[in-house]
Formats: C-alpha cells, structure tokens, sequence
C-alpha cells in the first residue's frame, strides 16, 4: 500500500483544501480552516485517480509538480500519465479520523457534525460534502454512523456502458448526482463547447473527451461520461450524439434520454468514426471489416425502424452511403487503392444532437483549444485519451510489445479483437477499493 509520508518536504505544500484545481464549490458557511500537519500528495503514494471515461483506477504517484497541481501517475499497466490533483484520490491517512478532509478543521457543532466515509475511512463536515449530508445516529463522539461519501458512490455504481440502475448504490448515486460538485457557469469553453480549460466534465467533475462516450446535455449543454450515466439500454459508440439527453440537475430527478433516427449515412460515418478510433488508421474494408462490424453491433446501433433491414439488404444501403456521400467519405479507388476501402475526409463524429441545432459543428481545428490557451494554463496538462493500439506504444514502444494487452469479453464494440476498448487497467471494484483503504470498512452487501 501507499507509504508513508515524508517527515520533511521541499516539493510539495499541502493546500487548506482539497478540492484545489477547477471551480470547485465550497460551503457557504465554511468552518476556518487549520494548515494540516502533512503533505497532500507525495512520491510512491497509493492513489485512485479518475480518467477521462469516468472510472477510477488505482496507481502510484512518481511525481509531485505543487506549481501546477499536477502528479505524474503510473498505473498497474506501468503507463504513466499527468493527472490533476483534482481527479486524484488519496487514501485516508491514519491519525486524521477527527478532521474533515475538505476543510482540515475538527470544530464540529450540532449542525454540521463529522461524518465518517465506511469505505475510504475519510471523514467530511455535513456541509462541506456535496451534496449535504443529512442528519444521522451519532456514535456519541461528535461523528455520525454508517455512511458513504460520494466518491466512494461513485467508484462503485458507475461502470463501463452506464452506471448501475437498481440497488442501493444506484440510489445513492442518483441522490449525489442532482449536486454537481463544480460551478458550471464558472467553465471556460472553446468555441463549439466541446471541452473546457478547466478539464471539469460531468457529475464527477473528472476530465473528459467529448467525442469518447459521453452524452451533452440538451439544457445546461454539459458533457457527461458514459459510465456515470444511468439511463442507457445499450453502450455508446464514440462520437454517437445521436441522443436528446438531459441530465439529473435539469430535471430533478432521473435522468431522460431519447434515441434520434438515423439515416444509412449516419450510420456509414458513425461506424467508420468508431473503427478509425479504436484501430487507429484511416481506411477499412468494407467487406471484412464494416460490414461485418455492422452486422456484429447491430442492436447496439440502435437504429430505430433501420434495424428491421434484412442483412441482405444491409450491404446495398451501406454501400452506396459510402459510395454516394463524397463530401463526408472518401474511397480507395480515388487514391489509387483498392476498391473496397472506405474513409472519412476528417476525422470528425457525424453530425447529430444538440451541437447540430445549437452549436457550430465540429472540424479538425476545432477539437482543441484555440490557439494561447496552453500557455494560459497548466490544466491542459491532463490525461490524453489513449486507445486501443495507441496503448501499445506506451506501454513499450509498439502495438503488441512487451506484454499485449487481451481484449475482455465484455467489450464487443472494439474492432481490433486483440486490444481492450479501453486501455488503463481493469475497473476499480468493490474488493479494490476496500483495500485502497488503509483500515478494513465493513463489507459491502451483494447489489439484487
């Protein structure tokens, strides 16, 4: 596990808060805060740190870089990559039981007592939570009983193709996502609104990339993981907005999602999109990789009254989408290739959602920041969204060296059948994060 901190640091000066980087809301009457005796983050520290799909996953701190709030992570894979200090969880450290780990303050009044995380062992005020914690039975110590916080909610509801929908986590998490944990109005955003400098997406207020599963928001035109959300039949392709979406905070309550239709062409270039990024190149064969791609993800495409189309049918519309539509895909007999390759002019998701109707629709220059906005800020330094081959190369210099990844079986939208949809280590489970804790909590109960 995680070891211990330093007695004595030049590096590294912790902050009277954690909730450090971005705009992060704080309590209106907060308690005054008291310097904690140790450092925040150190070097060979055990840490969940969240990525940009949502999901936790445990590595060790290599670097600490307190001028840019930034720790270089490796993961259980050996990869390694700059995260925030915001997306990084660290243990509870022993001996800080009575100290709320948002404030750093151990007053407590009948209002706003201490209430203890049973999973992580972190302790929080009542009002320095998000949301507020209500009241609970008291232990007699000025702590309040069995309760858990809403990053420990988080690591356990949310999983890859939508968040748990029944049980007691999947009620917890949607009482914890009508609070964003950030002030929305406060997020600085390119022009298209696909990505903010301040790297703050979704309920978790972890980083993101807008056209790698996640749903915008018809309302507040916020961007949402994938794995946070809980009201998906079926796992998203990358770049598929073809949703009308609208998240916990703008209804009040669950969340409402409705599926757009699909033209032959939408779902040419949605399918093309999804293979160019999990395969990393540009042209594919449409007899032996998009059709049969098609055919394997059919129901996942969720393609309303297209999804009664005979398979024999399918290889004639798809067809001539590609062949009909120069302005979006481009052939292999135009480059003097073979006849049956198929690619996208720019690599951009196909047209669809809200962005279609509110917003300018996004081309290559317009997926980064504009030009000044690096050198403005030091949160740009994030964690890059790596896929399936890309992996291989950070890993040990190529796809397939050193130890090759194997795909799970529960991720049938990779095309590659030899690399995992998502590349970071497996998905944090109930089991891991109780040994992330540096106490054991009690156990947690089977989810019906």
């Amino acid at each position: 596990m995680a070891s211990e901190p330093p007695a004595q640091t030049s590096r590294v000066t912790r902050t009277s808060s954690r909730l450090t980087s971005g705009p992060w809301k704080r309590p209106a009457a907060l308690v005054a805060s008291v310097a904690p005796s140790r450092p925040r983050f150190w070097e060979g520290q055990d840490v969940l740190a969240r990525w940009t799909d949502g999901l936790l996953y445990l590595g060790t701190i290599k670097k600490v870089d307190a001028s840019r709030q930034v720790c270089l992570v490796q993961f259980e894979d050996n990869s390694q990559f700059l995260v925030l200090w915001k997306d990084i969880n660290p243990a509870a450290v022993p001996g800080e039981e009575q100290i709320c780990c948002v404030c750093y303050s151990e007053s407590v009044s009948p209002e706003n007592q201490l209430v203890r995380c049973e999973k992580c062992g972190h302790t929080y005020h009542q009002e320095c939570h998000l949301p507020r914690v209500l009241d609970a039975s008291s232990d007699g110590a000025g702590v309040l009983g069995a309760w858990m916080c809403r990053q420990c909610v988080f690591a356990v509801a949310t999983k890859r193709g939508g968040a748990l929908k029944k049980g007691p986590y999947a009620k917890a998490m949607l009482s914890m996502k009508l609070v964003l944990p950030y002030q929305l109005k406060a997020l600085e955003w390119d022009p298209a609104h696909l990505t903010n400098r301040q790297q703050c997406y979704c309920y978790c207020g972890g980083p993101g990339e807008w056209n790698l599963k996640m749903l915008q928001c018809c309302s507040c035109a916020q961007w949402f993981h994938e794995a946070c959300t809980q009201c998906l039949s079926k796992p998203l392709l990358y770049g598929d907005r073809f949703y009308v979406f609208e998240c916990c905070v703008c209804t009040g309550g669950p969340e409402s999602v409705r599926r757009l239709p699909l033209r032959w062409v939408d779902v040419a270039h949605l399918i093309l999109y999804h293979l160019s990024i999990c395969c990393k190149k540009k042209y594919f064969d449409f007899e032996r990789e998009i059709l049969p791609f098609a055919s394997e993800n059919w129901d996942n495409l969720l393609l309303g009254e297209l999804s009664d189309t005979p398979k024999r049918d399918r290889y004639s519309q798809l067809l001539s989408a590609l062949s009909s539509h120069k302005d979006r895909f481009i052939s292999g007999k135009e480059i003097k290739k073979r006849k049956g390759l198929f690619g996208l002019h720019i690599r951009v998701p196909p047209p669809g959602g809200l962005t279609l109707a509110q917003s300018p629709q996004p081309t290559a220059d317009m997926v980064h920041f504009p030009a000044g906005w690096a050198a403005q800020s030091p949160l740009l330094l994030r964690m890059g969204a790596r896929t399936c081959r890309e992996m291989g190369e950070v890993r040990g210099g190529g796809a397939g060296k050193d130890s090759p990844v194997t795909p799970p079986r529960d991720s049938p939208l990779c095309p590659c059948h030899t690399h995992p949809s998502c590349p970071l280590p497996k998905q944090l489970s109930c089991n891991t994060l109780s040994a992330f804790s540096r106490e054991s909590p009690p156990p947690i109960p089977e989810i019906p």
